[in-house]
């Protein structure tokens, strides 16, 4: 079984217990044109590699697990997963964002659009989930 195979398996399960994303870490090459060839290869005019936007060693899956904290979990820490979307101050939000800000809230993450660095803070800490913004 090939561990693209197992982590299907195990994306599969942990579907049942939270939300989990994918996450590809690694380099590749961009450039300004891209020039198609017979047989599939193509060339790059002024390649240069590209990393994405996740720092190395992250792992594979990542995602929130919805919990509540019960009286034995009280002066205990745990993690919190947030998510900040920035626009600027004229930038629109695509439903697919929107969506995925509203499905971390549902799971209770917080989450939502920072067009400054006010509103991101806001955005950590919960004070802008309260006030019901996305």
């Amino acid at each position: 079984m090939r561990e693209t195979d197992i982590q299907n398996l195990i994306r599969l399960e942990l579907s049942k217990h939270g939300t989990f994303f994918r996450a590809n870490v690694g380099q590749t090459w961009t450039g300004d044109d891209v020039i198609r060839l017979e047989g599939g290869n193509i060339i790059l005019k002024n390649a240069r590699p590209f990393n994405t936007g996740l720092p190395p060693g992250f792992s594979d899956l990542f995602g929130i697990i919805p919990i509540t904290i019960t009286h034995d979990m009280i002066n205990k820490k745990i993690g919190l997963f947030a998510a900040i979307e920035v626009k600027t101050p004229a930038g629109r939000i695509r439903p697919e964002q929107e969506n995925f800000i509203g499905i971390m809230k549902a799971r209770g993450a917080r989450a939502g659009i920072a067009r400054s660095v006010e509103d991101a803070v806001a955005i950590v800490t919960g004070q802008k989930q309260q006030r019901g913004d996305i």
